[in-house]
């Protein structure tokens, strides 16, 4: 007659398998009263059941967002069987919240891994061209408009396989986002102004080229559709909701928004600054559709 699933006992050896835990680490929960053998064998080895292995589950996961191990025991009897439900569900969700963080922190950082493998691939001077921009932005002399110009000129002057190893190892060296954070340079003009008008034009048409490429790699039109098939005021609902994106969204390795780095960098407020900029420039264009 086969065992039920509470029956099923599990060695050390086979918990550290399926769980991913150390013996060491169940022998330290043991002398700490955080979760004991369910049994032994008749030659001492220490089992465990099904209830068991959740028990240190749950053990491990507290561990892995930040507790430390007095904590998870005081409140180990809160999170594990079926009473205390509110406190439970409170404690599991402050536990999504902190594992979410640290996926991103996680991701982020494979991100900067793979730019670092990229950079394994591309041309010396490419690479010291790269060094020379970024050290210009710390030590250099150049103006923010000429060193964000540069960089602009530099991506552009590449060939596509190196501008594709760029992506990889440095985002901003996109087209599309280094002209966004360009604009951080004309905070000084009126964002109706000819000048800003003619900067996010330039933003708006390396947009469309980078949707068309990320849509047709990701399978989401033909290799013969661009985005400039849809309604220009699609294309600009989805030109504000990318640059937003880009503005907001936390960028590795750093963990800071590319606004708050442009506010960091060229005073508080500039990233408000190029959103009036965008919605002066949008606002004009679904005129000239009227």
């Amino acid at each position: 007659m086969s065992k039920s699933a509470k029956e099923i006992l599990y060695k050390i050896s086979d918990v550290e398998k399926i769980i991913g835990v150390s013996r060491k680490a169940l022998q330290e929960y043991d002398k700490m009263d955080m979760i004991h053998p369910t049994t032994k064998s008749e030659a001492g080895y220490w089992l465990y059941d099904e209830d068991a292995l959740m028990t240190i589950n749950v053990i491990q996961m507290f561990s892995v967002v930040g507790y430390s191990r007095k904590e998870i025991k005081e409140f180990l009897p809160t999170v594990t069987g079926f009473d205390h439900l509110e406190e439970r569900k409170e404690r599991f969700e402050e536990a999504i919240k902190r594992l979410e963080e640290k996926k991103a922190q996680i991701e982020g950082l494979i991100g900067m891994a793979r730019g670092m493998v990229a950079t394994c691939d591309m041309p010396q001077e490419v690479l010291q061209q790269i060094h020379d921009y970024k050290m210009g932005g710390t030590f250099g002399e150049q103006s923010n408009k000429d060193r964000m110009q540069m960089q602009v000129d530099f991506y552009a002057g590449q060939d596509e396989q190196v501008q594709e190893q760029i992506n990889q190892m440095l985002p901003v060296m996109n087209p599309y986002i280094g002209r966004l954070i360009e604009l951080s340079c004309y905070q000084e003009e009126t964002p109706t102004s000819e000048l800003v008008q003619e900067k996010v034009e330039e933003v708006f048409e390396d947009f469309k080229k980078t949707i068309t490429a990320l849509t047709q790699a990701i399978g989401q039109c033909s290799p013969n559709e661009t985005i400039e098939d849809a309604p220009l005021s699609e294309q600009l609902v989805a030109f504000r909701s990318f640059s937003e994106e880009i503005l907001v969204t936390t960028q590795p390795p750093l963990a800071e928004s590319m606004e708050m780095t442009l506010n960091h960098r060229y005073g508080e407020g500039t990233g408000d600054r190029i959103r009036e900029m965008l919605d002066a420039f949008i606002a004009a264009k679904s005129e000239t559709q009227k």
